[in-house]
């Protein structure tokens, strides 16, 4: 019942802020109200899951915790974007794909997984915190290509005027892929610190993987700041990136879990 009381919060959220960008007034200035409502949701969601999940050491983490922890870190940021001027239509995107991950912990049942140490719980933890960071950017990634594009064809079109300035996109998009890039190092520096016997339990292609998107989101982040790395070729190679991290955590997760029914830490 909570799970699903959260599910049409964050899908009522996310339809509200879509459906308002044709009001110049509230697209820029969300009112108090759906924001309030939106903190308390946030904070309750969190709780729960950090008491019933995180915290709890009798607990794993399978893949529809990973779905809902998900849920909750996106949803945190969908808030940020909302108080933003002219992300609204993002931040409105972001809560509808929260809650369809929401949806699919309604509608699956859990796995039974193995408790995990503090220190794998650890890694886990700031491997979701650096996706959510990354998913969101992607999102914003595929608005500055469709921006970009309508700039190149000189085109203005509805879709032009729901969206932030091109500037102003990537400058946010500089923000979250430093963000997520943090979070992923210190990810997949604390899984060669904490998971012991790495390449025995199957986890050598998600390393490979995981080393493979740290390094194009380095790439990105040191070429914003030192070259000006900007525009349809940066937004093409984040999207490449981010498709590797999928693969390394998602794939290796669901073959592991659901295939091979296993699971590992």
């Amino acid at each position: 019942m909570f799970a699903f009381t959260i599910f049409v919060t964050y899908l009522g959220a996310g339809a509200a802020l879509l459906t308002r960008l044709s009001d110049a007034a509230e697209r820029d200035a969300p009112r108090n109200a759906l924001l309030w409502l939106l903190v308390v949701a946030i904070a309750l969601h969190g709780g729960v899951i950090t008491n019933q999940v995180l915290l709890n050491p009798a607990h794993g983490l399978d893949l529809i915790d990973v779905l809902s922890v998900i849920s909750w870190l996106l949803a945190a940021i969908g808030l940020f974007a909302a108080m933003q001027p002219g992300f609204r239509a993002l931040a409105g995107t972001v809560f509808i794909v929260s809650a369809a991950l929401l949806l699919i912990d309604l509608f699956l049942t859990t796995h039974s997984s193995e408790p995990l140490s503090w220190q794998i719980k650890l890694h886990a933890v700031l491997s979701l915190v650096a996706y959510s960071f990354l998913a969101a950017g992607a999102l914003l990634a595929v608005v500055s290509l469709v921006q970009d594009r309508q700039l190149r064809a000189a085109r203005v079109t509805r879709l032009s005027s729901l969206l932030p300035p091109l500037l102003a996109t990537e400058k946010f998009l500089a923000t979250l892929t430093t963000s997520g890039f943090v979070f992923l190092l210190l990810s997949v520096t604390s899984g060669f610190i904490f998971v012991e016997n790495l390449l025995s339990q199957n986890l050598t292609h998600k390393t490979i993987l995981s080393l493979i998107a740290l390094v194009i989101f380095g790439a990105l982040v040191i070429g914003r700041r030192a070259v000006g790395w900007r525009g349809k070729r940066m937004m093409q190679l984040y999207l490449a990136g981010f498709a590797v991290l999928v693969l390394a955590y998602f794939g290796s997760k669901f073959v592991l879990e659901v295939l091979l029914n296993r699971q590992w830490g």
